[in-house]
C-alpha cells in the first residue's frame, strides 16, 4: 500500500488527533470511575488512545522519580525499551520474588518461535483484552523489528498477507486470550498442520504470559511512557477500517451451578491425558511441572513463581488460594481447579464450601445465601478476581478505588498478581487439556 507525502501526513496526524469519536478519551476529560476505557474500533482510534495512555493517572501511584531511578540502579539499568513504567510498578509494590512476573532476559533454548512472531502473539492478546500499555509496547518493538506501518495495519484488519502457520497462530492466540473455557483438540489440529507440538507448546505458554501480563498493566491503569509516538502516515480509509481482532460481544463464562453436574465433570476432566507434550520428568511430581519442563528456562521461572506465590507477600493465604479457585472456575480451567481446591481442602473447607465459592464472586451474586462466614473484603477481592479473569476489558477506575478502601497498596498488587498468575496457568494447563488422575496413581 503506498503511504503519503511527508506533508499531507502532517495534515492527515492532526486530524486524526482531532476525529469526533464517541470512545475517545480527552486528557482534561477523564472517563467516569464506574466506565471502562472504550475499545476502539479501527487503527486510527487505536493510535489515538495509545497517545492518550500518556496522560493517565495510575490507579496505584507511581514511584517519585528518586524511588524509580533507585529501583532501576538496583534492578541493573535499563532494559531495551528503557525505563517502564510496568517494571518500576513492579519493584516498587512487588516482594522481590515475585516482581519479575515469571519474565526474564534469559533466552529458553527449547523456544523456537522467531521473535516477530512472538510479539505480533503479544499485540493481537492485547488487543483482544484492551491493553492499551502492551499495545503500545509491542507497537515499537515490532517497528524496531523492521515491520512496517502497513504490516501493522493488517495485523489488525486482514490476516491474508501472512503465512498460514501465523494465520493459524494467531487465530488460535486470539481464542485462548477470550475463550480459554472453550478450548478443544478442534482448535489444536489446524495448529498441527503447521508446528510440531513442543511448538504449539510455546504458543500456549506465550500467549498464557502475556495475558498475565495484560492484567497487571491494564487493571492498574500504568500510563504509557511520554517517549514513545503511534502515528500513521497511512490513507484515512484504511485507518478507519474496522478491526477484525477486537471482540465484539465476549462470550458469557456459563459456570456449572449444580453441584453433582460439577463433581461428575471434574471426575471426567481427571482422566484426561495431555494434547501437548510432557516431560519425563519435572522439579516436581505433577503434570504441571512436566508440562512446563518442555522448556528448561521459561518454564522453571514460572513453576518457581507458582510456588514463591504461595509463601511470599503480604496477601493471607487462604485468599490467595482462593482467588486462584474463583479464576479457575471462571475459566473452566479443570486442573488449576484441582490444585487451587486440594489446597483449600486440607484449609478445612468442605467441597460444597468450595464450589460456592465461585457462586460468590459472579457478579449479582448473594454472598450470605452460600457464604456467611466470609467476611466482605474476601467477598469483595474474589469478586474482582472473577471479572478481571473473565472480563479484564471491564475493569474501571473504581474497581481498584473499592479494594484499596479495605486492602493496602501492596495488597492490591499482589492480588492483581494472583490473578495474572492464574491467567497464564489456567490457558496452558487447558490449551494440553490436562488431567490429573495419573499423579495419584
Amino acid at each position: 500500500m503506498n503511504t503519503i507525502s511527508p506533508s499531507v501526513r502532517w495534515v492527515l496526524i492532526v486530524a486524526l488527533s482531532t476525529l469526533p469519536s464517541t470512545w475517545s478519551i480527552r486528557a482534561d476529560d477523564p472517563p467516569a470511575a464506574t466506565q471502562p476505557k472504550a475499545i476502539p474500533t479501527n487503527r486510527a482510534e487505536m493510535l489515538s488512545a495509545l497517545e492518550q495512555l500518556k496522560q493517565r493517572t495510575s490507579r496505584l501511584p507511581l514511584p517519585s522519580p528518586e524511588t524509580a531511578a533507585r529501583l532501576t540502579q538496583e534492578s541493573g539499568g535499563a532494559g531495551a525499551l528503557g525505563v517502564v513504567n510496568n517494571g518500576l510498578m513492579r519493584k516498587y509494590y512487588l516482594p522481590a520474588e515475585l516482581s519479575s512476573g515469571g519474565s526474564s532476559r534469559q533466552p529458553d533454548p527449547a523456544m523456537k518461535l522467531d521473535p516477530v512472531t512472538a510479539t505480533e502473539l503479544f499485540w493481537i492478546v492485547s488487543r483482544v483484552n484492551n491493553c492499551h500499555y502492551c499495545l503500545g509496547h509491542q507497537e515499537v518493538k515490532l517497528k524496531a523489528a523492521g515491520v512496517t506501518e502497513d504490516q501493522l495495519w493488517q495485523l489488525d484488519t486482514d490476516w491474508q498477507a501472512f503465512s498460514p502457520p501465523q494465520q493459524a497462530a494467531f487465530a488460535f492466540a486470539r481464542k485462548l486470550t477470550y475463550a480459554p473455557h472453550t478450548i478443544t483438540d478442534a482448535d489444536i489440529e489446524p495448529l498441527r498442520a503447521q508446528f510440531a507440538a513442543e511448538q504449539i507448546l510455546e504458543i500456549a505458554f506465550l500467549v498464557g504470559r502475556y495475558n498475565s501480563t495484560n492484567r497487571w498493566t491494564d487493571s492498574l491503569g500504568i500510563p504509557q511512557e511520554d517517549e514513545r509516538s503511534f502515528q500513521s502516515a497511512l490513507p484515512i480509509e484504511s485507518l478507519t477500517k474496522p478491526s477484525q481482532v477486537t471482540i465484539a460481544s465476549l462470550p458469557p463464562r456459563d459456570l456449572i451451578t449444580d453441584y453433582a453436574q460439577w463433581q461428575q465433570a471434574f471426575q471426567h476432566a481427571a482422566r484426561r491425558s495431555s494434547r501437548l507434550p510432557l516431560a519425563k520428568s519435572g522439579s516436581e511430581n505433577t503434570e504441571l511441572a512436566r508440562l512446563l519442563s518442555q522448556f528448561p528456562v521459561a518454564g522453571q521461572q514460572w513453576l518457581e513463581q507458582a510456588r514463591l506465590a504461595q509463601s511470599v507477600g503480604v496477601l493471607p493465604l487462604q485468599l490467595r488460594e482462593q482467588v486462584a479457585y474463583v479464576a479457575a472456575r471462571a475459566d473452566q480451567a479443570w486442573y488449576m481447579q484441582h490444585r487451587a481446591r486440594q489446597s483449600l481442602l486440607k484449609r478445612g473447607m468442605s467441597d460444597i464450601e468450595i464450589f460456592h465459592l465461585a457462586a460468590v464472586a459472579m457478579p449479582g451474586a448473594s454472598p450470605s445465601a452460600a457464604h456467611p462466614s466470609l467476611s466482605p473484603s474476601t467477598v469483595l477481592a474474589l469478586r474482582f478476581a472473577f471479572k478481571l479473569t473473565a472480563y479484564p476489558q471491564t475493569i474501571c477506575d473504581n474497581d481498584i478505588a473499592e479494594l484499596l478502601k479495605v486492602y493496602n497498596p501492596n495488597q492490591v498488587a499482589e492480588l492483581v498478581y494472583q490473578i495474572g498468575l492464574a491467567a497464564f496457568l489456567d490457558r496452558v494447563t487447558e490449551a494440553a487439556g490436562l488431567g490429573w488422575q495419573q499423579e495419584s496413581e
